[in-house]
């Protein structure tokens, strides 16, 4: 698991881009041509006015400042409005208005096609998905090709439909985690990992390490060590013990490394097969396939999990 800095440059474009295409959708969909200002975007096709909206909803919606919380909000302003509506006219008023099936779906003829799921996909760029850091969550769009992460709902689609295109609920994922692991389990702020909300209390914030124990000489096993409770919590939900047995052959490998080169591995590498200069990050990368510095293990996958085996080992 790891946290997305929203301070990131292109994290800050990506969700300014969603505040103003999707703001621009759902008030014309609200008002029609009572809603005079022009296209963000020349390829955004006619948009027609739905009929039938609850009162309420169109009021709450219409509302600048509430459009923009339900859009742009940060986990916390989420949490706020969450319940905001619940009956079943309110709630079907906002699945019809919003329309999450459509804006996954990429087609031409599509309300959406001009900004859509792909769309925020790329614009975000979250190399591994941010749960598991197992799986590659790279984005490509082109004729031929067409792949993306899944978008998991953080708080539940099902049971919170005005926040099912909200930017801090749409989780860039692999389909494991997403649909295998998390599913609709509830999650809260103050219990589970949220990659868009870093705590400044150390009790809710992540805080855990990949370790093994062994029964003989050759058998090893992926055991985590959780520090707290909200790291628990996390790393049960998401199922990543379980998840992670599937690289016990990883452990193998490093601890053969270890038992053949000892904590002399890195430093004979340096020494002895490369010619050129570079640094000890460099060589690291290149011996293990993953990065050594926590901010950067979002761009390779099993980062974290080989960092922390390799510091057991005492090969770093």
């Amino acid at each position: 698991m790891h946290y997305i800095d929203i301070e990131q440059d292109k994290i800050k474009v990506a969700r300014e881009l969603h505040y103003k295409y999707m703001r621009y959708v759902i008030k014309k969909k609200l008002n029609g041509t009572n809603f005079k200002e022009p296209k963000p975007n020349p390829e955004i096709k006619t948009i027609q006015i739905v009929n039938g909206i609850n009162s309420e909803v169109k009021r709450f919606l219409n509302a600048e400042k509430n459009l923009k919380k339900v859009l742009i909000g940060s986990p916390e302003e989420l949490d706020t409005i969450k319940n905001k509506f619940t009956t079943k006219k309110q709630i079907a008023s906002i699945k019809n208005l919003l329309d999450y099936d459509m804006w996954i779906d990429y087609n031409p003829k599509s309300t959406y096609y001009f900004y859509n799921a792909y769309h925020l996909a790329k614009e975000l760029d979250i190399p591994t998905c941010p749960y598991c850091n197992r799986v590659y969550t790279k984005t490509v769009i082109s004729p031929s090709k067409i792949t993306r992460p899944t978008f998991d709902h953080w708080f539940t689609k099902s049971k919170h439909p005005l926040l099912a295109l909200s930017f801090s609920n749409l989780i860039p994922s692999c389909n494991i985690c997403n649909s295998g692991a998390k599913g609709t389990t509830p999650f809260e702020l103050h219990t589970h990992f949220h990659p868009y909300h870093k705590s400044a209390d150390p009790d809710l914030l992540l805080s855990y390490n990949f370790s093994f124990e062994h029964t003989d000489y050759s058998t090893f096993t992926f055991k985590i060590i959780n520090n707290n409770t909200f790291s628990e919590n996390s790393t049960k939900a998401f199922k990543l013990e379980e998840i992670y047995k599937m690289h016990e052959d990883e452990i193998l490998d490093l601890r053969k490394i270890r038992d053949v080169y000892s904590i002399e591995y890195l430093e004979m590498v340096k020494k002895k097969i490369l010619l050129n200069n570079i640094s000890d990050e460099e060589i690291y990368r290149l011996a293990f396939g993953t990065h050594i510095e926590e901010d950067l293990f979002d761009k390779r996958p099993l980062s974290k999990m080989k960092k922390d085996i390799l510091t057991e080992l005492n090969i770093i």
